[in-house]
């Protein structure tokens, strides 16, 4: 399996370059084999359902979306790129009719509705909606922070999960224009911080892990768009106390274990689904070292659901993690590799 990995840095010295590693899911193999240098911090990144493209949202105060063109071995070639219209562009999605692409603006607070023409370049700009509250945290909630979008199943609505103001906001998505239209937001909590969530498999349930606190809001969801909070469960254990702030969530294919990534705390947590998707039982954890040694900050499942891949900004590395079959408890596999700034992972189509 081909990976594209991004990179981002909070220093002078931003990260540059998108790399791109083979695997191999049995022995956890991982080579590096290419790179594409010319993107500053490119924090996020998307293919195209076809593999002919890769998407990347560059970090930066003026915040960019790259488009790649991917060669037959991996190699990438710059291709085109949009002004992202707002500040600290931080993730890349796709309506599943591949027809729009949404791009969030960390800094800013915006969602940026871009068309995909036929040729997978994109077009100018057919929506922005700004996000405009404020949370108790005086330094990381002084104004919006949406943090990434997720389409439902239907490919109706769009959740927004905003750690600026503890909200999760549902849009109405039309797949004709490209517009989104507010329907409500969901509070969950204050001082959460909501930053990543992830869908059930049924669709009826939504998993948001905060950044700002260290939990998971397990939440309700129908078919009319509403989302209600049911419970919470925290990504570390009870004792754990100093700087702790989850950064990536995942659900595995089967939808029987979700993993959620703890930077501060350097581990990746594993819960068990249970309820029919109600309830998450948090049931171990991998850890990687000392606090501030790994920074886990991006997870991804092999499509098998053997290998749990994460990125570790700080380590500078990529690792593989196997699944135990019986149980969803991770275990180191393989060597990591040297990836620079390593911030987010996605596999090439298959």
């Amino acid at each position: 399996m081909r990976l594209f990995v991004g990179g981002y840095s909070w220093t002078e010295t931003l990260a540059r370059g998108v790399r791109v590693v083979m695997t191999d899911p049995a022995t956890g193999g991982l080579v590096l084999t290419g790179s594409f240098t010319d993107i500053p911090n490119p924090f996020h990144l998307l293919p195209s359902p076809s593999g002919r493209t890769l998407y990347v949202a560059a970090n930066v105060p003026d915040g960019r979306v790259h488009v790649l063109g991917v060669g037959r071995h991996g190699s990438l070639e710059h291709r085109g790129e949009r002004s992202a219209l707002g500040a600290g562009t931080v993730h890349l999605s796709l309506h599943p009719s591949g027809r729009h692409l949404l791009a969030v603006n960390h800094d800013s607070g915006e969602v940026v509705v871009f068309p995909v023409e036929d040729d997978e370049l994109l077009g100018p700009a057919a929506d922005v909606v700004r996000h405009d509250g404020k949370g108790p945290d005086p330094v990381n909630q002084a104004g919006p922070h949406p943090h990434m979008t997720v389409t439902d199943h239907t490919g109706t609505f769009v959740l927004v999960p905003d750690k600026g103001d503890d909200h999760v906001h549902v849009y109405r998505f039309s797949a004709s224009s490209g517009h989104l239209s507010a329907l409500g937001r969901t509070h969950l909590g204050e001082g959460v911080g909501p930053r990543h969530l992830v869908f059930h498999p049924s669709g009826r349930y939504v998993y948001v892990v905060g950044e700002l606190q260290p939990v998971i809001v397990v939440c309700g969801f129908d078919t009319s768009g509403a989302l209600w909070p049911l419970g919470s469960v925290r990504t570390v254990p009870d004792e754990a106390d100093g700087w702790i702030a989850p950064s990536a969530i995942v659900i595995s294919a089967d939808g029987r274990y979700v993993y959620a990534a703890n930077r501060g705390h350097e581990s990746v947590a594993v819960f068990e689904v249970a309820a029919g998707g109600a309830v998450l039982k948090r049931t171990g954890e991998h850890r990687f070292g000392d606090p501030f040694t790994t920074m886990p900050w991006d997870l991804l499942v092999d499509p098998s659901g053997t290998v749990v891949y994460v990125a570790n900004q700080m380590a500078g590395t990529v690792a593989a993690l196997s699944v135990d079959p019986e149980t969803g408890l991770l275990g180191a596999l393989g060597a990591p590799v040297a990836v620079p700034d390593a911030a987010c992972l996605v596999a090439a189509p298959a």
